[in-house]
């Protein structure tokens, strides 16, 4: 417990189960911020047992079933799964304790071995999700012990991506035809994420008009779908017209199945990999992923055009580590000079 005077009066905070309680503002008297201490000590281990009644309350199986229902719903299938499967190891390793018996050092342990039959980027993710489980419980159940808090981030290098030479990318981008000739300079001329571009509406996402088309991810701290929009250059505006043209007669989706004999005729792709890997076979080049297109755009805007990393990263939507970078609605037009270099007339060059 700390009480201590300012020149604006007496502040007053305490430790709980490893959390520091802070009050807000400032008191008069230190018999005032002493009383406060107490009974904010009381109040919070009483509510610590109003929850704690129950073992199975608070058992670690029963609340991690609560929190992957409500991940389910709030988060894209990679993520939900990528959770799923760390709480279910979790459970395996710990077995049905209740959270509030978890310690450190089981935590660790956990992270540790995760380590050595993994590595410690997967280490890393396992702790990442356990800490937004224990934030969750601690948000729901005014639980206020943290077992994942002291536990450090482990050193990893991350493997060098392969660099995609651009002569590649535009040979399969020339060998492809029709549909998936659009699908693959949609990627190219936005440099977009691979769910980004399937996720297109004919409504909502591409803008003839105002010559934009826009993108939704939710890749933020909050889960949820955000959206920025894009200029579009001259060879993406005529991908999508021929594309408009040759649409599905009543599918919503840009890119959709179009054989009629099929069950999915009409319905959105979700991936089209084969597609793309045949394509590099026919093309003769070495095969390479939608994310690679992605990095490719990078590299070739900002090592080759020397276009600044402040735009590039405008453009893909970047976040850097320690802040998450905003967006302004409609704020398109500051990447109409990049985004031409995309065009293939300069694509050529190279």
């Amino acid at each position: 417990m700390a009480i201590w005077k300012t020149e604006w009066g007496w502040r007053a905070d305490f430790l709980l189960n490893g959390e520091r309680q802070r009050a807000k503002g400032f008191f008069k008297l230190k018999t005032e911020a002493r009383q406060w201490v107490q009974g904010e000590k009381k109040r919070l281990k009483e509510n610590q047992q109003r929850f704690s009644s129950s073992g199975k309350d608070l058992a670690l199986w029963t609340l991690a079933q609560k929190y992957l229902a409500d991940c389910k719903i709030n988060f894209p299938k990679k993520t939900f799964d990528e959770k799923k499967s760390c709480l279910e190891r979790f459970y395996k390793f710990a077995g049905d304790v209740s959270v509030v018996d978890i310690t450190p050092p089981v935590i660790l342990d956990f992270i540790n071995n995760r380590a050595k039959t993994g590595s410690n980027n997967s280490a890393n993710k396992d702790r990442k999700n356990l800490r937004a489980f224990y934030s969750w419980v601690q948000q729901m159940y005014a639980v206020l012990y943290d077992p994942t808090a002291p536990i450090k981030i482990k050193p990893h290098t991350k493997a060098v991506r392969r660099l995609i030479p651009i002569k590649d990318i535009l040979k399969v981008m020339l060998a492809a035809t029709g549909h998936d000739r659009v699908l693959l300079g949609a990627y190219w001329h936005t440099g977009a994420r691979k769910g980004e571009v399937l996720r297109w509406t004919w409504s909502n996402d591409v803008n003839f008009e105002e010559r934009w088309v826009r993108l939704g991810t939710r890749k933020n701290r909050s889960g949820e779908m955000t959206y920025e929009k894009l200029w579009m250059n001259d060879d993406l505006f005529n991908l999508l017209i021929w594309q408009w043209k040759n649409r599905h007669p009543k599918s919503p989706y840009v890119f959709c199945h179009m054989n009629p004999k099929s069950k999915l005729y009409g319905q959105r792709f979700v991936a089209r990999w084969k597609m793309l890997k045949k394509i590099c076979k026919d093309a003769k080049v070495e095969e390479f992923g939608y994310h690679d297109i992605r990095h490719s755009v990078a590299k070739y805007l900002n090592d080759l055009h020397k276009v600044g990393l402040k735009q590039v990263q405008r453009i893909l939507r970047h976040r850097r580590q320690s802040t998450t970078e905003i967006y302004v609605e409609g704020n398109y037009g500051d990447t109409k000079d990049a985004l031409k270099l995309l065009e293939l007339q300069n694509l050529q060059k190279f």
